[in-house]
C-alpha cells in the first residue's frame, strides 16, 4: 500500500486546510495509507482530520512566522518523522510547510514530493526585502519538487514569471468542494433564529480566516454606505484568527459593532452560508477563494476582488461582481446594487451553481491529484 504524508503549516480552518482535509479523506477511500502533519496550535483542523480516522502527526516547532531556531527544529523533527515512517509520497501545503516539508522529504529520500500552491507567502504589497527572500526560498524548494500544483492559472503564471520551478513541473488543479454537503435540505430561517437575525434583515456574509489580506477592514469601511440605504442589514464574519480583537475594536470605534456578528469557527458552513443574501470576499490576494465556491454551490450571488484566481471563479456581471482590492466605495456599491435587485441576485446565484457543478467538485480535484500520484509513481518504478 502506498503511504502518503500531507503536511500543512497550522491547524487553522482555512481554504488550504479544507482543501487538504477533503483530499486526505478521499485518498483514504481510494485505498492509500494517509497521514497528516501540522502544528497543533491555532485552530481546529487537527480535530477535523482526526475525526475522519486519519493519523495526525503534530509538529511542535512548526510556526507561520520566520523563526530560525524553531524552523531548524521543525526541519529536524519532520526529517526524523519522514525517515521513521518511510512515506512514498510527501505532499505539502502552504509556504512554510512547503519549504520545510519539501526539504525534509528530500533529505529523507522520499521518492515523490508534491507541493500545492494555494497562494504564495508574498504578494504585491509585500516589503521588497521580504518578497525577495520568499521568492528565493520558493525557487529553492521548487528544485525538490516533482510537481507544483496550483489552484488557479494566474498562480501558475505568476510562479513562472518569477522563475519558481519549470513549466513542466506545474499542474493547475482548481480547488474543489464537497458538493454533496450543499445538496442537503437546509432551513435558513432556523439558522437565522439561532444567529439572532430577523427574517426582515439582509445578511451579507464573509467566510474567511481573520488574517491580514482577507479584506475585513475594507468591508467595515464599506458598511456605512450600505447601512445608509439598508438599515436592516447584518454582516456575518465567519472564521477564526488573530485579527478578531482588532476588527472588533475597529467596528466599535466606527459605531458599527451592532451590525456585525463574529461567529468564530463553525462546522456548519453550509447552513451558515444558506442564510446569506450575498457572499463577499474582498481579499487583497487569493489563490482561488474556496468560500466563494461554497456560496455559489448554494446559489448565492458573490462580490469579490479582482485578484489572484478569483476571476476564474467569478465572472463579473454573470455570477457575481468584481471590484478592485481596498476600494470600499466600489465594494459598497456592488453590494447595494445586489441588495436592491432580488431578481439579479437569483439570476447570479443560478449561474454560480451551474459553474460549480461543471468545474469545482472535490471529487474531480482529488481524481486529478491521484492521476499525478500514479503517473509519478509509475515513472519511478512503483
Amino acid at each position: 500500500m502506498i503511504k502518503i504524508l500531507h503536511i500543512h503549516t497550522l491547524s487553522v480552518i482555512s481554504g488550504s486546510g479544507i482543501n487538504a482535509l477533503d483530499t486526505v479523506k478521499r485518498l483514504i477511500n481510494s485505498g492509500y495509507e494517509v497521514e497528516f502533519a501540522c502544528s497543533p496550535a491555532g485552530g481546529s483542523l487537527i480535530d477535523e482530520v482526526a475525526s475522519c480516522g486519519i493519523t495526525v502527526r503534530p509538529l511542535r516547532y512548526m510556526v507561520r512566522e520566520v523563526r530560525i531556531l524553531k524552523d531548524l527544529a521543525a526541519l529536524f523533527e519532520l526529517t526524523l518523522l519522514i525517515k521513521k515512517h518511510r512515506y512514498q509520497i510527501v505532499h505539502t501545503h502552504n509556504s512554510k510547510a512547503g519549504f520545510i516539508g519539501r526539504l525534509a522529504a528530500k533529505i529523507a529520500g522520499v521518492p515523490v514530493i508534491i507541493h500545492t500552491i494555494h497562494g504564495f507567502a508574498f504578494h504585491e504589497y509585500e516589503r521588497p526585502l521580504m518578497r525577495r527572500l520568499y521568492v528565493f526560498l520558493e525557487r529553492l524548494a521548487a528544485k525538490f519538487s516533482d510537481r507544483l500544483v496550483t489552484v488557479s492559472t494566474p498562480l501558475k503564471d505568476w510562479g513562472l514569471r518569477l522563475k519558481i520551478g519549470r513549466e513542466g513541473q506545474y499542474c493547475v488543479i482548481p480547488d474543489g468542494i464537497e458538493i454533496e454537503r450543499f445538496n442537503v435540505n437546509i432551513d435558513p430561517e432556523k439558522k437565522r433564529q439561532e444567529l439572532g437575525v430577523g427574517s426582515d434583515y439582509f445578511i451579507v456574509g464573509l467566510v474567511a480566516k481573520l488574517w491580514e489580506g482577507k479584506g475585513h477592514q475594507t468591508l467595515i469601511e464599506a458598511m456605512p454606505r450600505i447601512i445608509q440605504q439598508f438599515p436592516k442589514v447584518k454582516f456575518l464574519f465567519v472564521g477564526e484568527g488573530y485579527l478578531r480583537q482588532n476588527l472588533e475594536k475597529l467596528a466599535t470605534a466606527r459605531g458599527l459593532r451592532d451590525y456585525i456578528i463574529f461567529t468564530g469557527f463553525r462546522k456548519d458552513i453550509p447552513e451558515i452560508t444558506a442564510t446569506f443574501d450575498i457572499a463577499v470576499l474582498p481579499s487583497f490576494f487569493e489563490g482561488l477563494g474556496r468560500s466563494l465556491l461554497e456560496a455559489m454551490a448554494l446559489g448565492k450571488p458573490v462580490v469579490a476582488t479582482n485578484v489572484g484566481g478569483i476571476p476564474e471563479v467569478v465572472e463579473d456581471s454573470l455570477n457575481g461582481s468584481l471590484v478592485s482590492p481596498g476600494d470600499s466605495v466600489a465594494l459598497a456599491e456592488a453590494i447595494i446594487r445586489l441588495l436592491k435587485d432580488k431578481e439579479l441576485r437569483h439570476r447570479m446565484g443560478v449561474e454560480g451553481r451551474r459553474r460549480i457543478d461543471e468545474r469545482f467538485s472535490a471529487e474531480k480535484m482529488v481524481n486529478r491529484i491521484e492521476d499525478i500520484y500514479r503517473s509519478i509513481l509509475k515513472e519511478k518504478g512503483f
